[in-house]
């Protein structure tokens, strides 16, 4: 599309957060990702751009307000035409991923035989399974890559061993060349695991386990002090619209956060201008669990009546989330009333990138979970565009 000309004067970043409110302001929670609000500050701006071409519309994304100045909230503004248009405030909880983030491959391993003992042998499979068949095959995509690592290094090995007693390696260097097999072999298959995103999924798996048996003090403490940041904003610089917002394990962030705003009466000071919006949700993952009872009764207050209006956006695409599974049913809370409560809505995510084959569905998976949070071609949007809603007019 041809873009048209802005002739309008710059304004600093100052100007734009001097003036009145803004008409909507969203709290983003991001996935377990340790890479914080300045990965997805390029990532927004890159996609502002993107729309700015598509749209022609005069669209200019300000300087990114850190974490010097608010330790919880960084923030940033769109503004077109010299007008506030959106307020997007990033909200902090990936120094807690970056904690839970083990970077020694010994201590992923040993954590994986209590986790997949659990998985494999204790019924979370099959519970992940009759939720979502492809939920559950990911959740075993880590050990079976372990598995497979370990059968390969055992065929070299033994490989090896027959040369040795066909005489075709002399004995002496058997010990030698097997260990040096084994070394480099864990090295490589340790780079091709974080390049093929298997330990991410399985830092992620680890974190979402530990908060399923009831050790999420920290990420509770958090989200208490984010509920009542999001009050003070409110009510010293109120929005007229307000969505929060989170994708992937940010999900049920969210949902623990809408609670908590509830629980403090922050709701109340945002009534009718507060909704939610959920993107590749995985509260499953956590509602599984018997002992999330605090995530349980979360979920039960959000069902309480009213309701802050709540829109589920997921897809069959994307094998990293629950697609459009109903987190009430997943952990048996009772959800009254006749009406669905979120308002699940599936959208085609492939298209965006042009995958119809399986081998590149399933090799663009990480990739895939993230479309989400981009803007796309009216065509191939599927219906869902973020950027689009979030700047709205």
């Amino acid at each position: 599309m041809r873009q048209k000309s802005c002739e309008h004067g710059t304004r600093s970043d100052s100007d734009i957060l001097d003036q009145d409110g803004p008409r909507r302001r969203v709290y983003f929670l991001s996935g377990f990702d340790p890479r914080g609000a300045s990965f997805y500050y390029r990532m927004f701006g890159e996609q502002v751009r993107q729309l700015k071409q598509l749209s022609g519309r005069c669209l200019k994304t300000s300087h990114r307000r850190g974490q010097k100045q608010d330790h919880l909230i960084s923030r940033w503004q769109v503004q077109e035409d010299l007008a506030l248009r959106l307020d997007f405030c990033f909200l902090h909880w990936d120094d807690i991923a970056r904690a839970h983030w083990p970077k020694n491959p010994l201590v992923l391993l040993r954590d994986g035989i209590s986790i997949y003992c659990w998985y494999v042998f204790a019924g979370g499979y099959l519970k992940m399974r009759r939720l979502s068949e492809q939920v559950a095959l990911c959740g075993l995509y880590p050990v079976l890559y372990v598995g497979t690592t370990l059968l390969v290094l055992l065929i070299a090995c033994s490989f090896l061993g027959i040369l040795s007693y066909l005489q075709l390696l002399p004995a002496g260097l058997l010990l030698v060349l097997q260990l040096v097999v084994v070394l480099f072999g864990c090295a490589f298959a340790w780079r091709l695991a974080n390049h093929l995103g298997v330990v991410w999924l399985f830092r992620s798996i680890r974190f979402t386990h530990r908060l399923g048996q009831a050790r999420d003090g920290d990420l509770r403490r958090r989200v208490a002090e984010l509920a009542q940041r999001i009050g003070e904003l409110e009510a010293s610089d109120p929005a007229v619209e307000v969505l929060l917002v989170g994708h992937s394990s940010g999900s049920f962030v969210m949902a623990m956060l809408a609670a908590e705003l509830r629980r403090q009466g922050v709701d109340r000071q945002l009534a009718g201008r507060l909704q939610l919006l959920s993107l590749g949700q995985n509260l499953a993952n956590l509602a599984v669990h018997g002992k999330a009872r605090a995530f349980h009764d979360d979920l039960a207050l959000l069902a309480e009546e009213p309701r802050l209006p709540w829109l589920d956006i997921t897809s069959r695409d994307d094998y990293l989330c629950f697609a459009a599974v109903d987190p009430y049913l997943s952990c048996g809370v009772p959800l009254q009333g006749p009406e669905a409560y979120p308002e699940l809505r599936l959208i085609p995510l492939a298209q965006r990138q042009g995958l119809s084959r399986l081998v590149d569905l399933l090799s663009h998976q990480f990739d895939l979970h993230f479309e989400y949070l981009r803007t796309a071609e009216p065509g191939r949007s599927g219906g869902f565009d973020l950027i689009e809603l979030l700047l709205a007019t």
